[in-house]
């Protein structure tokens, strides 16, 4: 079934690693899926059979088994499953079975496999360890695994107008320029294209290394994100290039610092939204402040940072308002629950109480009150337990 593309790139947007991605190479992996759907109980894939691609819930659940018929896991939307099996010969590698209404986008193998190979995220996501926790503390991380994508590199005798044309193609700021046998000899970036040969009217055939920042100071793959923000509040720079023995492996930049700030942010979206009870959901809420730490100690802007905090706030009404309906039954007429104050405009820090109202469809009758008394309370309560405050003027 064809998928409409612009809800699979809506959703995408929201799914780990996927996130992580350029804007262009997300519309182009959105274009690749496809859309299957499964009744409750039916089978998606046997063991040891041919995998069709990667898979990722969109709506509804799954259980895995091993091929013994041992429950593996539950699974909900924003999983994925089946890479165990892409990753090794392209056979299941275990048993997948809908237990609900599901919509499954399947990735086809080829770009299952470019991602990995292009992408050291989807690389680093896909080959985790089971059970193994992933920081969501910039600091701490090593270098290696904030790398977004795999070293771009030209020679320096390399035109410039070759070496822009290939940032442009590969949507990226900077190359590294390095010598035959990959040793770093500097970098050169947009602005160097700009300032230097197209500001000082010099010829389009320019060598890179007429203009490159030569010797540039580096980070082997082994340092801690912490020797990244370090440097670059020093140096004011934006690109950082990563060597190993003085060969070019990687280049981190300002970009993905953000991206992987906005990944954190992501995180506890997801787990928001796979929460079962209350108590799951306050549990990712108490990491807020963690999360507002490292944002702040990034220097990321202020709007930038308290958008991020209020879309997890966000997530959490959404939520609940879908935990209140689960217990309460379809509302008898269409709502809108409507947030206000800080949340409303987008501008929550770690410590903000709620502000919110609903608004009633105008068929409601007097005895449909009782129902959104009882969804208002259920909300209400939820976000205080999750740390927004019931509000002290009463507006909710």
């Amino acid at each position: 079934m064809e998928p409409d593309r612009q809800a699979v790139l809506a959703f995408l947007e929201t799914v780990h690693p996927y996130d992580t991605l350029p804007r262009d190479e997300l519309a182009e992996v959105a274009r690749s899926f496809r859309r299957m759907e499964f009744c409750a109980q039916a089978l998606i894939y046997v063991h040891q059979t041919p995998l069709g691609g990667l898979y990722l819930i969109k709506q509804g659940a799954v259980e895995i088994t091993d091929g013994n018929g041992g429950l593996v896991s539950l699974l909900g939307p924003r999983n994925s499953f089946g890479e165990r099996g892409l990753l090794r010969d392209g056979l299941a590698a275990t048993q997948a079975r809908a237990t609900a209404q599901t919509v499954c986008l399947v990735l086809p193998t080829p770009s299952f496999k470019r991602l990995i190979e292009t992408y050291p995220a989807f690389e680093r996501f896909f080959n985790r360890k089971r059970g193994e926790k992933v920081s969501t503390e910039i600091a701490t991380q090593k270098v290696a695994d904030l790398i977004a994508r795999k070293p771009l590199a030209c020679a320096p005798d390399t035109p410039a107008i070759a070496a822009a044309q290939q940032m442009r193609a590969a949507h990226v700021s900077s190359l590294g320029v390095v010598a035959g046998d990959g040793t770093l000899l500097g970098i050169v970036t947009q602005r160097d294209l700009s300032n230097k040969i197209l500001a000082e009217g010099q010829a389009p055939e320019t060598p890179v290394a007429a203009v490159m920042t030569a010797d540039p100071v580096s980070l082997p793959p082994t340092a801690l994100g912490s020797d990244i923000l370090h440097i670059m509040l020093e140096r004011r720079i934006g690109h950082l290039p990563i060597t190993e023995q003085g060969r070019f492996v990687g280049m981190i930049t300002q970009t993905d610092l953000t991206r992987f700030q906005a990944v954190s942010a992501a995180v506890l979206i997801r787990d928001v939204v796979s929460a079962e009870t209350l108590a799951e959901m306050a549990a990712v809420t108490a990491r807020i402040p963690q999360l507002l730490v490292q944002l702040v100690g990034a220097h990321h802007a202020h709007d930038v940072v308290t958008r991020l905090i209020t879309d997890i706030a966000d997530a959490v009404t959404r939520r609940l308002l879908v935990m209140a309906e689960r217990d309460l039954g379809p509302p008898p007429v269409p709502y809108l629950w409507l947030a206000c104050g800080s949340q409303g405009r987008q501008e929550q820090t770690g410590v903000s109480d709620q502000d919110n109202c609903l608004i009633l469809d105008d068929a409601a009758k007097p005895e449909d009150m009782e129902y959104f008394r009882a969804l208002a309370k259920i909300v209400c309560d939820g976000l205080d337990a999750c740390g927004y405050v019931h509000c002290p003027g009463e507006m909710m």
